[in-house]
């Protein structure tokens, strides 16, 4: 029996590799150039970034150009604005309509103090390029709304600008080509809900018995959600409370739902489109499916905010699968189109990164269930600042284009990326698939809530994203010191093999299997999560303490096996040493001190007898003149009770027994005299 140190070993399955297919446009080559994006996107190691980041050459006309191309090759996909183009400004320009500059607006430092709000309390402003010509001239563009200007941007300006009436997008695009304070600029690229409408069962759900309502909540038992819980319980009864905040970039919430209100972050609640604090679901009420009868896109935010987070334990509706995790709801939807407005979820992450760099410090998770066939690059430098910088996990929906095809964010390799797989534990025909994913989870009919106070079902990557992200809150919870790559190695390496591996290695998530790599660093195989020992907390006490792991080479914790005196031995070792490195540290264990002629030195216990025998604790054995210790065989309840009290003695207890009565025992007459008081 491998008794360790408090080490964590977690189990590294995945070293971020994906495919090589990213589609890297001029927004791409811009924001490598300033140094904002990790060593993984670029080609060659990026030089450090100097205070005041130098504005770098880009070939506006080709820019032009690669606005028109894509025009051309998106004609069929919707994941686009038509009317609108993102631009990055100069942070350092000045505004034709204000007495300001654009850094200005951005704060003290070029950073958004709360976000895009700072920038529209200083008004809108307009851009003039500089062949405009005459006031009159139609070339003017007007409207110029900064959306982001965060220090991720490196003095940069992210803001949409609106195509006038009556031009052409090209024509619109060779006009900022001309003006020296635009540095760059594309299509105004979006993404859409990823959900699959079905026939909604919507009422005011009565029970949140989670053991007794699983065929209802069946996405919790199949992501072994309830095994998971069981190890937060602490061994005084009270449950691990981790103080975690999961960001959920959607179409906003229910602020008033009753099953999620006590969860929900009110104070911070974001509107990244309007640029102000949040007022609800955008979506609540859109019936793009009521046809099918299907609550469809509406409530979809709600939804996804109720997988992740709903009140668990309060009697009613449903269970979040993060049992107490706080939900930082942030709408990201244009309610006119059903799909993001440009720029919104950079928009979203500027103000996330406002609000942590003032102090908001619980916010671990990011939910993205929203999704296009576009490469969107400015939303990849960002992940890598939100990875490398803020420590954030950011969980993303796969798509649900039944495709292998490339999709975003998803496929940036700094979010981990969610199939959706159904009720059989198989990959959901609509969902998409390939070497681009991560994790399967649970996404076919999943009971949540929807605006309005009520319930429903929904399907779609989506659902499935938000079960791995109230997953993830869960590992943050029970090890707040945990980093972004040892929750997606847990998460990633915790699941369960789809009986379909030719078509996604993405396996079924297990937030039980993924609780018990990042804590104790091994999957055990023979580990009960519904046992007395995990249920009360002890389990995870002398794992996490490092007083027992297991069975060295194996995924074997021995539960109901007999423990040797060694091996006590070792228990009471860590215990009253911990951390000490008994065998990692060669001068601890090396040479035998005990005397005893069946002890050895440089063992896993040696180290541990040398001290027993030091402190009394292990004497030796009567009937060999204290010559042995037998450390390999069982140890008796009564001896580990004796050793239990030379122990306590060791520490400075009183273990002296005043008014000894015989217990009320059958078998207490079998207890050795020698045995009685300890």
């Amino acid at each position: 029996m491998d008794i360790r140190p408090n080490l964590r070993e977690v189990v590294a399955v995945s070293d971020f590799v994906r495919p090589a297919r990213l589609f890297l446009s001029a927004f791409l080559s811009l924001v490598l150039s300033t140094a904002l994006v990790p060593p993984a996107f670029a080609a060659e190691p990026a030089a450090p970034s100097p205070e005041e980041p130098e504005i770098p050459s880009v070939d506006k006309g080709l820019s032009a150009e690669r606005v028109l191309s894509d025009m051309e090759a998106l004609e069929a996909n919707a994941d686009y604005e038509p009317g609108t183009l993102l631009a990055l400004i100069d942070g350092d320009a000045e505004v034709a309509s204000a007495d300001v500059t654009l850094k200005e607006l951005a704060g003290a430092g070029g950073s958004l103090a709360g976000g895009a709000e700072s920038i529209d309390q200083a008004g809108r402003c307009s851009l003039s390029p500089a062949s405009a010509g005459d006031a009159g001239d139609p070339g003017v563009l007007a409207g110029i709304e900064p959306v982001a200007a965060g220090d991720w941007l490196g003095g940069l300006v992210l803001a949409r600008v609106p195509v006038p009436e009556g031009m052409g997008t090209g024509e619109a695009a060779s006009l900022l080509a001309q003006d020296d304070r635009v540095v760059d600029f594309s299509l105004g690229y979006v993404c859409s809900p990823e959900y699959v409408s079905e026939g909604a069962e919507v009422e005011v759900a009565t029970g949140d018995p989670i053991y007794g309502e699983l065929d209802k909540q069946w996405h919790l038992a199949h992501a072994a959600v309830p095994g998971a819980w069981s190890y937060m319980q602490n061994p005084d009864g009270t449950r691990a409370q981790g103080g975690v905040t999961v960001a959920v970039i959607d179409s906003g919430c229910d602020l008033d739902h009753p099953d999620l209100v006590g969860n929900l972050d009110l104070a911070n609640a974001y509107d990244a489109v309007a640029g102000g604090p949040l007022e609800g679901d955008v979506l609540a009420g859109y019936a793009d499916d009521a046809e099918d009868g299907g609550e469809g896109i509406a409530s979809h935010g709600t939804h996804v905010c109720g997988i992740v987070g709903a009140q668990t334990g309060n009697g009613i509706g449903t269970a979040g699968v993060s049992y107490d995790a706080r939900i930082l709801p942030i709408n990201a939807i244009d309610p006119a189109s059903g799909r993001t407005a440009p720029g919104a979820i950079e928009a979203a992450f500027d103000y996330l990164f406002g609000l942590i760099d003032s102090g908001e410090d619980s916010i671990r998770v990011v939910n993205i269930s929203l999704g296009s066939r576009n490469a969107m690059p400015t939303v990849a430098a960002l992940l890598g600042r939100a990875l490398d910088e803020y420590g954030l996990t950011v969980v993303a929906s796969a798509g649900n284009g039944a495709s292998s095809a490339a999709h975003y964010p998803s496929d940036y390799e700094q979010c981990i990326s969610v199939v959706c797989a159904n009720t059989e534990g198989r990959k959901d025909p609509n969902s998409n698939y390939g070497p681009g994913t991560d994790v399967s989870a649970p996404g076919c009919y999943v009971w949540s809530t929807v605006d309005g106070g009520g319930y429903g079902y929904k399907t779609g990557t989506s659902m499935a994203a938000a079960v791995v992200s109230g997953v993830a809150a869960l590992l943050y919870t029970m090890d707040p010191s945990a980093t972004p790559q040892q929750v997606r190695d847990a998460v990633v390496g915790g699941a369960e093999p789809l009986p379909e591996p030719e078509e996604t290695a993405a396996g079924m998530v297990s937030a039980a299997d993924a609780m018990e790599l990042l804590l104790f660093g091994v999957d055990y195989d023979d580990v009960g999560t519904e046992e007395w020992y995990v249920t009360g907390g002890y389990f995870t006490y002398v794992a996490r303490a490092g007083i027992m792991r297991g069975y060295s080479g194996t995924s074997s914790f021995g539960p109901y096996l007999d423990v040797t005196r060694a091996e006590f031995a070792t228990v009471l070792y860590r215990m009253a040493n911990p951390g000490s490195g008994a065998t990692t540290d060669p001068s601890l264990y090396e040479d035998d001190e005990t005397g005893f002629s069946d002890a050895v030195g440089g063992e896993y216990y040696t180290a541990a007898l040398n001290w027993a025998k030091r402190e009394g604790i292990m004497t030796g054995d009567a009937s060999s003149g204290y010559t042995t210790v037998r450390p390999n065989d069982s140890l008796s309840r009564q001896e580990a009770a004796v050793m239990s009290q030379r122990f306590a003695g060791a520490l400075g207890a009183d273990t002296s027994v005043a008014n000894m009565s015989t217990p009320d025992l059958l078998d207490w007459d079998d207890v050795a005299s020698w045995a009685r008081d300890a």
